[in-house]
């Protein structure tokens, strides 16, 4: 059946994603870069495989390929400094006098990868019946753009800050430095030569109408329908989880390839768009375009007003696993996830993490641009009797948050770490079922095994991730290297009990 139609089948039915806010989530998985891409939609509606999403700012590291492209082309390199093609006249709103002189210093890299030290995070887009800006209009902050003027926050390449701002003006250095516009230029060096045939920069053409609508909720379409953007190199590419794979897939190619082969960028601009430009900082883990770590290279996006996605690689550089039973190194995996809701994001977090539990890799702490920690997402509940088997056992018992002060008390809308520091919890079984009770609630929640990864890459030995039951509350079950027992709570934040007394003799145990 495949993995992608599974978890569709045993963890998050169309249904269930309407009741999270998100009418489809269109999903791609490639197992290794030269075999075939697997594709699968979630929805009630009409999307398929070929229904277009926005990329969002997943746009910015196609962006970013093309821009190596150029560069392996000798046409361009990342010390390309912005005043060497771009007119004065058109940066006149971002020229404060008092800092006019920056703009000397800023070039390529430093746009790629977020150090240029302007401003503006991202960009809303414009409705169907707004006016679109022009390059100077946006610089300036003058209508019809809806977004403020454009400036300089910080020294160029003194710091990390993600700017939208920053590719816009790249997309007008690339125009300016090649002669072309920058729709045609993407498609020309990117889009046709990856047979990405199902993607486009900027505004559908009226013939296309295979694409998804922008929804609030699921049931909450957007009435305007999809923005616009004059920022496309920021913002604004159509295209589908199979076609951004086509894309990872070119890059694992590039870093594996040798002298002889043929390959969409050479090894030496591969590894060094995918090089760190922060390596001593593992929170700004920043390459030129995409955002990297020791295993992985990935992109979000979110754009109004109603899509949020998903793409993730694998280098192939990791270091091998240590051993963890059946647990596997994800190589040279890749996966797509693209939803038409402004709500997609815990979507999926949730997809992805079904994958890799289902490929059986590892449960990493932390995926680039993921937008929170593996350790702080609530998975889709998995099917009965899967994910659990007794492991359980060793946890049964009562547990508490240490250590304990009186008379603290939590309040309505706290987070979990302010649970009363003082109250129980008991994890217990019932006919080889295993139940979670709070202090002072009578009836207790069942436990219901979580589609996550189970033996982190590393630390832990093995971690059980179990879900309250009705509950958007999940329980991690940690069996430390030194042996040591704990249980996580899991809601937005991590809670950390310790055990105060066994399941059988009743007897409070020293923490």
């Amino acid at each position: 059946m495949g993995v992608l139609k599974d978890i569709e089948l045993y963890l998050a039915s169309a249904d269930r994603l309407n009741d999270d806010g998100v009418p489809s989530a269109s999903i791609a998985l490639l197992e290794d870069p030269f075999g075939p891409i697997q594709s699968h939609v979630i929805t009630n509606s009409h999307e398929n495989p070929n229904t277009l999403y926005q990329a969002c700012s997943i746009s910015k590291a196609i962006t970013a390929l093309a821009v190596a492209k150029l560069i392996d082309q000798g046409r361009l390199s990342y010390e390309t400094k912005v005043v060497d093609h771009v007119d004065e006249a058109v940066l006149e709103g971002i020229l404060d006098p008092r800092t006019a002189h920056l703009m000397e210093l800023v070039t390529v890299g430093l746009l790629v990868s977020h150090r240029s030290g302007l401003s503006q995070h991202g960009f809303n887009g414009y409705a169907r019946e707004e006016e679109v800006p022009n390059y100077q209009q946006v610089f300036a902050g003058r209508p019809p753009a809806n977004s403020p003027r454009m400036r300089f926050l910080s020294f160029p390449g003194s710091q990390c800050k993600y700017s939208g701002g920053g590719f816009t003006l790249l997309q007008l250095l690339l125009e300016k430095a090649t002669g072309t516009p920058f729709a045609d230029l993407m498609r020309i060096e990117v889009l046709e030569p990856l047979g990405m045939t199902r993607s486009h920069y900027g505004d559908l053409p009226p013939s296309e109408q295979n694409y998804a609508k922008p929804h609030a909720t699921a049931y909450t379409p957007s009435p305007q329908g999809p923005h616009r953007f004059l920022e496309l190199a920021a913002a604004g590419l159509w295209t589908t989880p199979t076609d951004l794979l086509k894309a990872v897939a070119a890059i694992q190619h590039s870093l594996h390839s040798d002298d002889n082969q043929q390959t969409f960028l050479s090894r030496q601009i591969a590894d060094h768009m995918l090089a760190r430009v922060t390596p001593n900082d593992p929170d700004n883990a920043i390459s030129f375009g995409w955002s990297v770590d020791d295993t992985f290279f990935a992109h979000s996006g979110y754009n109004d007003p109603g899509y949020s996605c998903y793409v993730l690689g694998a280098h192939g550089y990791a270091a091998p696993l240590p051993f963890r039973g059946m647990v596997k190194s994800p190589g040279r995996m890749s996966i797509a996830v693209m939803t038409n809701s402004a709500l997609g994001a815990e979507t999926y977090q949730r997809i992805v993490a079904a994958v890799m539990c289902f490929k059986a890799f590892p449960l990493y702490p932390t995926l680039p641009d993921f937008g929170r920690k593996m350790s702080t997402l609530i998975p889709y509940p998995g099917p009965e009797g899967i994910f659990i088997g007794d492991l359980y056992k060793s946890f049964l018992g009562h547990w508490t948050q240490l250590p304990p002060t009186p008379n603290k008390r939590s309040t309505p809308g706290a987070s979990p770490s302010t649970y009363t520091t003082d109250a129980e919890w008991e994890i217990f079984d019932d006919n080889g079922i295993p139940y979670i009770a709070f202090d002072g609630v009578v009836k207790p929640q069942r436990l219901i095994g979580g589609a996550m990864p189970w033996a982190p890459a590393s630390g832990a030995w093995q971690e059980i991730c179990l879900i309250l039951e009705g509950l958007e509350m999940a329980v991690r079950l940690v069996f430390g290297e030194d042996g040591e027992a704990r249980v996580e709570l899991v809601q937005e934040e991590i809670t950390v009990l310790r055990r105060v007394r066994g399941a059988e003799d009743g007897v409070e145990k020293t923490p």
